[in-house]
């Protein structure tokens, strides 16, 4: 690949001359380039000691990017646990400086890489948080990924990609999806790992003999909507988020809130999300 070769050239000048900025920049491309082509473990290697370089000079946007790049290595290894933690890390120090079209950019990025690996529904709800942050459309302070994307064939364009995910997942399985991730901070998307708030709507085929089937039955003799509501108070959503979900006025909510609590018998929402815990709702 030309550009690798040419950003190996650069990495050789750069610390023949001790510029460590320069190299460490040229890391962080190899990096990025080897995660591209399926090689977590030298993309690791790369990237670590970019950051290293970057945190000795205090760069702390580029510091806050690279982490977000570690975690992407960390995802393709299988480390969740691992990548979450260093993508929390990366979107906490951009919340810092106060620098969110960078966490809306990192939370689009995520997203990407998660689509490729097939979690789409979690990448839509990723890309609908990222909507809230900011349009993340320009170029960020160290480099403008998103014409590194296209121009060196890293990553498809991000608008391709949601076009691919939502037409995989469907349109409403999406929206809904985009909606839920709107509704949560960045923070709460990502530890949701693509479980989606709402109950699954069946296939357009499937529903046309929707009317031939039973309504299905639920603990307590709760509604269908009753559920949908105890299912986003157990995600600890409040009255308002639930209503911009459902498209229902928070005073509906609570309605659904006061039928649930009797039906059940309890007082607090803490009771309604060990309920729908132990009944498997959620």
């Amino acid at each position: 690949m030309r550009a690798v070769t040419l950003v190996e050239e650069g990495l050789a000048q750069a610390r023949a001359v001790h510029y460590q900025v320069g190299a460490a920049c040229s890391l962080y491309l190899l990096g990025r380039f080897a995660l591209a082509q399926g090689d977590a473990a030298r993309a690791q290697s790369w990237l670590e000691e970019s950051l290293t370089i970057f945190e000795s000079f205090g760069l702390q946007s580029n510091v806050a990017q690279v982490l977000s790049w570690l975690a992407g290595t960390a995802l393709a290894r299988g480390e969740m646990d691992k990548a979450t933690t260093l993508c929390e890390n990366s979107l906490a120090r951009f919340r810092r400086m106060g620098d969110q079209d960078s966490m809306a950019l990192c939370l689009r990025e995520w997203g990407c890489l998660l689509a490729r690996r097939g979690e789409r529904a979690w990448a839509a709800q990723l890309w609908g948080v990222a909507e809230t942050l900011g349009g993340a459309t320009g170029a960020s302070r160290f480099f403008d990924l998103f014409t590194l994307f296209t121009a060196l064939g890293e990553r498809a364009d991000y608008e391709q990609m949601k076009a691919a995910v939502q037409a995989e997942l469907g349109d409403q399985a999406f929206a809904a999806a985009w909606a839920e991730g709107r509704a949560m901070t960045p923070k709460q998307a990502i530890a949701a790992q693509g479980r989606l708030l709402l109950p699954d709507r069946p296939p357009t085929k499937a529903r046309a003999n929707q009317h031939q089937r039973p309504a299905p039955a639920y603990p307590a003799e709760l509604t269908e909507r009753e559920v949908e509501v105890l299912r986003l108070v157990a995600q600890g959503l409040t009255d308002m988020q639930i209503a911009q979900i459902l498209i229902i006025s928070p005073r509906t909510v609570n309605a659904h809130l006061r039928s649930i609590f009797s039906k059940l018998n309890i007082t607090s929402r803490n009771a309604a999300t060990h309920f729908a815990l132990e009944h498997h709702l959620v």
